[in-house]
């Protein structure tokens, strides 16, 4: 139970550190910095932050005899959590407003739990069903309905890159802890690398690097923070969370990020949240608290 309850604080931990990604992506994204740009020094930041802990503070080589299997998975997850996830959900933040790319997100939980019965084997109780599809219902009231009938489809093309990254890294990642010893560490060091090759790779194919030129002193510090706190705290806490509950609990856990969001973009944005978003809110909490009860069996 003591480790359960580590999981979700962890996990929570998470949820708050993610929620200040869309206020500041936005702004960011307003001043004309491509948010790819923002993804790939995001995980250059965690590479250089981790690396000189596993170098000075655990006295390890990086890249040194790295077994076949540990570096498969590194790779992987790499892909899945940095370049599908991470750069995915900040991408459709470019062409979609907050409360549709969250809309668009935040169905992963579903096809986590889908997916935890035949990747990790833990089957999802009833209330984690349930708490499932309150989290969609949440944000879908939260949001207004889809208010917008223009929906970009690139946007949702990200946003369905950015599930696909969620839910395969929590599945993924779930599934080696259960086998292996999972070093958070090496783990955030090795996706991260892995990650920021590909992120790297297509944007110099597709986007270029014009957008360097007008990054400021105040961009690059609003870079670094999110850099800080959502990847480096975040995702690390994330991957301990993993270690101690089940993949679908640590997803819809992190829902709580919507209400975090809703809340920083009304202080940082100056935006008033809506009575549907309190609402949608309130449902979301209700969700977070239908999967406490399956701790107490």
């Amino acid at each position: 139970m003591k480790k359960s309850i580590q999981g979700i604080f962890l996990a929570l931990s998470a949820a708050i550190g993610w929620g200040m990604i869309s206020p500041i992506a936005k702004i960011l994204s307003s001043m004309g910095i491509n948010l790819m740009t923002v993804m790939i020094f995001r995980s250059i930041f965690t590479i250089f932050v981790v690396g000189q802990y596993i170098i000075f503070v655990k006295k390890e080589k990086p890249f040194y005899c790295l077994k076949k299997d540990i570096f498969i998975f590194y790779v992987i997850s790499g892909i899945l959590s940095v370049a599908f996830a991470g750069g995915g959900f900040l991408m459709s933040l470019a062409y979609l407003t907050v409360p549709e790319a969250l809309v668009i997100h935040y169905t992963f939980p579903l096809f986590t739990i889908l997916g935890s019965y035949f990747i990790t084997r833990e089957s999802p109780t009833c209330l984690q069903v349930v708490a499932g599809v309150l989290i969609i219902v949440g944000v879908y009231i939260g949001m207004g309905g889809t208010q917008n009938n223009g929906l970009s489809i690139t946007g949702i093309i990200w946003g369905i890159v950015s599930v696909i990254g969620m839910s395969g890294q929590s599945l993924v990642v779930r599934r080696f802890s259960l086998n292996h010893q999972l070093d958070e560490y090496n783990l955030l060091f090795y996706s991260n690398f892995t990650g920021v090759i590909v992120l790297i790779l297509f944007k110099t194919m597709y986007f270029g690097w014009c957008d360097l030129k007008i990054i400021s002193y105040f961009s690059l510090f609003l870079m670094t923070f999110q850099a800080l706190i959502s990847s480096v705290l975040a995702y690390g806490a994330f991957f301990i969370a993993l270690k101690y509950i089940s993949a679908v609990m640590v997803s819809l856990f992190c829902a709580f990020e919507i209400v975090v969001g809703i809340l920083l973009t009304a202080i940082i944005l100056k935006i008033i949240p809506t009575y549907p978003e309190i609402i949608g809110s309130l449902i979301i909490i209700c969700a977070i608290s239908c999967i406490s009860i399956t701790l107490k069996k």
